[in-house]
């Protein structure tokens, strides 16, 4: 019985939560998983309607996902998914989508099903992967850094508000306040977010691993990589269309959880559009995963975006082993596990000194997430981060987005505390170790990207003389930061790239594109990683999201740091002041960054004497990555062992 159960292989169902940052790392997550046994490892992954209709059209890779499909879940009505502040909603929307369909996707799968994998704020994943009797693991989309930051303050370790300027944390550098993830450093900003990321804490302890996208070395690509050592995979996506997702996943299957209603989402209306996704979730995972039984391929295993932690709970009452997902640093995820721990009191305050928590380095109040020092603009994404960790000891494992040698210390720590797996760095193979074939993108673009235009202008600069300036799918700048900006690139004298997304460009100066066009270029989106991989790129000008930040790392471009939001403050502490790989920007004392600093930044990095050392830094952190997921790496041993665990459990 036992050789016929391996034969028929095991089903692995991955819950993300549906948008850019967290699908592009557990689908590639995916895809590495699948890789191990093509011929006994296959993915569901769950995606909305919408999501499951995006599709980077001029990417390159074959016509599906290898091993890795996707299972559609409805889309929430057209005001949750546009207001982004309605976050409650949103995530209320996804988990009765999710508990909707899991039910048939594991009864379509019902011998192979084992595995659900759900990103790290869909705790919910978990509870519904239970009552499937299913292990479960979350992801972590952060680094483990930002982990370990919400860890600590979910222990208590730290509090908000901060009381103190810093922050010490075991195995951390020290943190000013603003060095903090957002939802930490500015209290009451997005209550409902940080309650996500705490919701996951409690049920760590109930899981076999985590799993977090980093590398020993450092802190969609997954799935790519489970695919490689034999799983088959089905990806379950919400939002994003899953037929335009299915034409690039390889042998990954897409399952897009969809809804009748043919509206539009409102995704300004945060606490709605994440109540909406938890409803869809915990409506429609247990569907696909009783769908999935009468297939000849069902779930074995749940991955699931670690926001999204009701998946969990689904996988186990349909007794499925789950794991999230977790996004953001390591170091991230455990500075919000703390805050309901009581080891991270919030709102921190200006006047606190450095925090100090085990792993991370000392935090002042602008190193912390910006949600624990700003916890009023943004009450639902604070609350629903924190929630992440409610039922975080039930996983069966937890994956980071990072690797061992990127956030050492932290990460040694997780790994002392729970079943954690570093996956990471989750960027296509072609950029990395080049060894699955044709995956050369992520295959999902939010917007369409002027690919061509690039290319050839940046074909026609010098190496290493290009600024690349991008700020991801959500930042809103300022006008007077906008202009900031442009002033310091015209005042650096550097050829540079701009991505400003359609909607933003009516904040350029007047006139700015025409009086530029003989230095610059500026274009409405960008195939990033084809841009940070060009030889002529020397700089890059970001944000530092946790994706865009380990992109930058795995293809060694220098950084000048202007985070503006959530994660962001505590990666650029990290970028600046333990890899040293980049500048972070000095506000003045209005919360800008002038020009004159913005030139200046450049100017060091670009050709000063901490210019020397950041570049030798850089390809440092680059071969790190590298080697983290080559064969034998290890973030590779860890996706291998999981797969070992269960082909032969």
């Amino acid at each position: 019985m036992e050789e016929i159960r391996r034969e028929k292989g095991t089903h692995i169902l991955v819950i993300p939560y549906p948008v850019q940052g967290h699908i592009n790392p557990m689908l590639q997550f995916s895809k590495r998983l699948a890789s191990k046994n093509r011929r006994l490892i296959r993915i569901t992954l769950l995606a909305t309607e919408s999501i499951s209709n995006i599709q980077d059209s001029s990417s390159s890779s074959s016509d599906h996902i290898s091993n890795v499909h996707i299972h559609n879940l409805p889309d929430p009505p057209k005001e949750l998914h546009e207001k982004f502040g309605n976050i409650d909603a949103y995530l209320h929307h996804l988990k009765a989508a999710v508990s909707h369909s899991l039910p048939d996707i594991i009864h379509k799968n019902r011998d192979e099903t084992e595995v659900v994998i759900y990103d790290s704020i869909l705790t919910w994943a978990l509870d519904v992967a239970r009552e499937f009797d299913l292990q479960a693991a979350p992801f972590f989309t952060q680094s483990c850094s930002n982990l370990a930051i919400y860890y600590h303050l979910y222990q208590a370790t730290i509090s908000i508000p901060l009381l103190e300027p810093a922050v010490s944390l075991p195995s951390l550098p020290r943190f000013q306040i603003n060095d903090m993830p957002s939802f930490i450093s500015v209290p009451g900003s997005y209550p409902d977010i940080l309650k996500t990321i705490f919701d996951g804490f409690p049920h760590f302890h109930q899981v076999k691993w985590i799993f977090c996208n980093t590398f020993d070395m450092l802190e969609e690509e997954f799935a790519k990589r489970l695919v490689s050592k034999g799983l088959k995979i089905t990806l379950v996506t919400a939002f994003i269309n899953a037929e335009s997702i299915q034409a690039r996943a390889g042998e990954i299957e897409i399952e897009n959880i969809s809804d009748t209603t043919e509206v539009d989402r409102d995704v300004s209306n945060a606490e709605a559009f994440l109540k909406e996704f938890h409803e869809l979730v915990s409506l429609k995972l247990p569907q696909v995963i009783e769908k999935l039984k009468y297939t000849g391929n069902p779930a074995g295993y749940l991955i699931y975006d670690s926001v999204a932690p009701q998946a969990l709970d689904i996988a186990k009452q349909l007794g499925l082993p789950g794991a999230p997902f977790f996004t953001q640093s390591c170091a991230v995820n455990v500075l919000f596990y703390n805050m309901p721990q009581g080891l991270l009191r919030v709102p921190v305050e200006d006047k606190e000194p450095p925090m100090s928590m085990t792993g991370l380095p000392q935090l002042e109040l602008f190193d912390l997430p910006s949600f624990v020092y700003d916890m009023v603009s943004y009450p639902s994404l604070l609350a629903n981060l924190a929630n992440q960790f409610s039922n975080f000891r039930e996983a069966d494992c937890i994956f980071f987005n990072t690797f061992e040698s990127l956030e050492e210390e932290v990460v040694s720590w997780a790994a002392s505390q729970w079943p954690v797996k570093n996956i990471g760095p989750t960027i296509p193979s072609m950029y990395l170790d080049k060894r699955l074939q044709d995956d050369k993108d992520y295959g999902l673009s939010l917007f369409k990207p002027e690919a061509e235009t690039c290319r050839k202008w940046l074909d026609s600069k010098d190496d290493k003389s290009v600024v690349y300036v991008a700020f991801g799918s959500l930042a809103a700048l300022g006008e007077d930061q906008m202009e900031a900006i442009a002033r310091g690139l015209k005042r650096s004298n550097r050829h540079f790239l701009w991505v400003v997304r359609e909607t933003e460009l009516k904040k350029l100066p007047s006139n700015f594109m025409e009086g530029t066009v003989e230095k610059g270029l500026v274009v409405t989106w960008s195939h990033q990683l084809e841009v940070l991989a060009h030889k002529a790129v020397g700089c890059f000008v970001t944000h530092c999201s946790w994706n865009s930040t380990t992109e930058a790392l795995s293809l060694g471009v220098p950084m000048v740091a202007i985070p503006q939001w959530s994660d962001q403050p505590t990666n650029a502490k990290f970028v600046m002041d333990v890899w040293r790989v980049g500048l972070r920007a000095k506000v003045d004392q209005r919360g800008l960054i002038t020009s004159e600093e913005i030139e200046l930044c450049i100017r060091e990095v670009m050709e000063g004497e901490r210019g020397l050392e950041i570049k030798r830094n850089s390809e440092k952190w680059k071969q790190l990555a590298k080697a983290a997921v080559d064969e034998g790496g290890s973030s590779d041993k860890n996706i291998e062992d999981f797969v070992a665990d269960l082909v032969c459990s």
